[in-house]
């Protein structure tokens, strides 16, 4: 997973740091003013949108502000934009901000969080519900699904409660555990 962080003060560096020791060649730090072991920017919200579909993931460190409205000219869509995690210059939270499930925001928020002693602040419905995340499920399983429509339609109305046909014509460590978690709703 190729990594962008970027930063604009002293605190950010040094969490930064600890990031790209943990994770290696994996990251690329990126720093607005001239900071050691940085590459240097001009701009937060510049950089960000020559380079936002470039990178697998974005780890802004500082105000959420910034890098809110870094990304929001550079949306596009929940298959095609990068994770997104947002952790304050302090290294108290790691919060999932964009692609949280498909870009693997969400995974990144905690997997940060763990390395930096942080607070991981994942807002998904299906996590905070401990529902499955319906748009990882054939990832993780190596399947192929079949829907009509789009899928977001399918989750909201799963995450709600309402009641759920879910058709599997296999039978592996998938449906196993699908079998044995299955909501009242399912």
């Amino acid at each position: 997973m190729r990594i962008a962080v970027v930063i604009a003060s002293d605190a950010g560096a040094q969490l930064a740091g600890k990031i790209r020791q943990e994770l290696g060649k994996e990251v690329r730090v990126f720093s607005v003013g001239r900071r050691e072991n940085c590459e240097q920017i001009d701009s937060i919200a510049g950089f960000t949108g020559i380079h936002f579909h470039e990178y697998d993931a974005f780890v802004f460190i500082g105000a959420m502000g910034i890098c809110v409205r870094a990304i929001a000219p550079c949306l596009k869509t929940k298959y095609a934009d990068p994770a997104v995690v947002n952790i304050d210059a302090a290294g108290q939270f790691v919060v999932s901000v964009l692609s949280g499930h498909v870009g693997g925001a969400n995974k990144l928020t905690r997997r940060l969080a763990g390395l930096l002693g942080a607070d991981p602040v994942v807002t998904t419905q299906s996590d905070v519900t401990g529902l499955w995340a319906l748009d990882l499920l054939a990832g993780e399983y190596g399947w192929k699904t079949e829907h009509c429509g789009p899928m977001n339609r399918y989750i909201a109305s799963f995450v709600n409660g309402c009641p759920t046909a879910l058709l599997l014509d296999i039978k592996d460590r998938g449906t196993e555990f699908l079998e044995r978690s299955r909501p009242e709703h399912v």
